[in-house]
């Protein structure tokens, strides 16, 4: 009624029919209908510029505001940030990732080997392997997946076979060969099985998207082991190789290496991961017992599977992790080896004389990637017990929810040269097992608060 009553008045206005006062009024509500819409117009832009997925790790605050608040504020909050904007600032968070992540290794030229090794070397220190920006990986990478083998080894530390390998330059790196296809399921214990080449490559790019800096560099590597280990291989190393049914085989040296176990080429060429060995000055370690430890004995439990309240009744008042930063990696790496299924985390390392702020460092995550049919709840254990985490995991958690993980996962980890790295259906496991460790968090703040939970200093009980 009142739109068709402003046209008629129009209408005689143009005709010249109308009278004085109407052309008044009519003119004052035209005015005041232009500054309203102008006003409306200047806030929308106003709006528009903030985002809750920006590419930097927004605020946690401004993030619970945006995702968790009662129903009656958050129709409000979808009246000021259209689905549309939402949909449009993941997208630009999802882009920017890709940006900050990306190897292009075609396209990168390497002139002197020895560069990207310095290069590596200088990112190390306290707190990091290497930086959250890095433009300089895509020629590290490659550098270690290419670079000439001038001396090979058997590295006997540990329980499964490896290789130490020196590169042209003079680079050391460790090679761990492939001994599963992509959809082999291991079952069983979460523990049981050999080695997966491939979980090294997805941890460490995994590493690399939640942004903690811990893994050591990995990259994919096929080496024909007749012309490219045999003729540098150390006497040693050399006696451990056999030939079976047209492919070459070796055993190695380690704890528990044997001849009926050995690991197998296709022909000559094996397929493996290579990760970069740590400069002299930050390779002397110094090795810990996992205050979550299993004992690996059927039947007989740690303390820690036995009583919930063991955090709070033994770690938090046990030195290093009564205070400071190593309870907080601990939770992180809690994490860490949830997402990638790894239950075998019973000691760790840490820099030796570097101080007390030293950082766990995410090393030997071969045994990860087993069963994407199972998420082992043990590994919960640090985080549901103890209900400390950083904020800032938290928060990048929340930011890489709803498939965003596993889409910049499966994209970086596309330019390896053995790609593809995981089976569709570990890609699903991390979904599901990111959601679980979402709500272990949410349950302990609604039991202790967000305050008391969500950290980026613990100072103890």
């Amino acid at each position: 009624m009142l739109l068709s009553g402003i046209l008629v008045k129009l209408s005689r206005l143009i005709k010249g029919k109308m009278k004085l006062k109407e052309r008044v009024a009519l003119g004052t509500f035209l005015m005041l209908l232009v500054i309203y819409v102008f006003l409306l117009t200047k806030n929308r832009k106003k709006e528009s510029k903030f985002t809750v997925w920006e590419a930097k790790i927004v605020h946690e605050d401004s993030l619970d505001k945006f995702q968790q608040e009662p129903k009656a504020e958050l129709k409000v909050e979808a009246a000021v940030f259209p689905k549309q904007q939402q949909k449009d600032s993941k997208e630009e968070f999802i882009s920017n990732e890709i940006n900050r992540l990306r190897l292009e290794f075609k396209d990168v030229q390497i002139d002197d080997v020895k560069n990207p090794f310095k290069v590596a070397a200088s990112w190390v220190n306290e707190r990091q392997i290497y930086p959250s920006e890095h433009p300089e990986m895509s020629a590290i990478l490659k550098t270690m997946s290419t670079a000439k083998i001038i001396h090979a080894d058997a590295l006997p530390k540990g329980t499964q076979i490896k290789l130490l390998l020196s590169l042209e330059g003079g680079q050391k790196v460790v090679f761990k060969q492939k001994r599963y296809e992509r959809d082999y399921v291991i079952t069983g214990k979460p523990y049981d099985g050999y080695d997966r080449h491939n979980a090294e490559i997805a941890a460490f790019h995994l590493d690399r998207i939640l942004d903690f800096r811990r893994a050591p560099l990995v990259v994919g590597r096929t080496i024909n082991l007749r012309l490219e280990i045999m003729p540098v291989a150390t006497e040693r190393l050399l006696k451990t190789f056999r030939e079976e049914n047209g492919n070459i085989c070796y055993f190695g040296i380690c704890l528990y290496c044997k001849e009926k176990e050995m690991a197998c080429a296709d022909g000559d060429i094996m397929e493996g991961a290579v990760v970069l060995w740590l400069p002299d000055e930050w390779s002397v370690f110094q090795k810990q017992r996992h205050p979550y430890q299993r004992t690996y004995v059927d039947g007989r439990y740690a303390q820690w599977e036995k009583d919930e309240t063991y955090c709070n009744r033994v770690v938090k008042k046990t030195v290093p992790y009564d205070r400071g930063s190593r309870l907080l990696d601990v939770t992180d790496g809690t994490v860490f080896d949830y997402l990638i299924g790894n239950a075998d985390r019973h000691h760790y390392e840490t820099f030796k004389d570097h101080g007390s702020d030293v950082m766990i460092i995410m090393m030997d995550n071969a045994k990860s990637f087993g069963n994407p049919f199972h998420h082992e709840s043990s590994i919960l254990a640090p985080l549901r017990q103890c209900c400390i985490l950083r904020n800032s995991t938290c928060v990048r958690m929340k930011q890489l929810q709803n498939g965003v993980l596993t889409l910049l996962l499966e994209e970086v980890m596309s330019n390896d040269p053995i790609a593809p790295i995981l089976h569709p259906s570990h890609l699903n496991a991390i979904d599901i097992r990111l959601t679980i460790l979402l709500e272990t968090v949410e349950k302990c703040i609604k039991e202790h608060s967000k305050e008391k939970v969500l950290l980026e200093k613990w100072d103890g009980i």
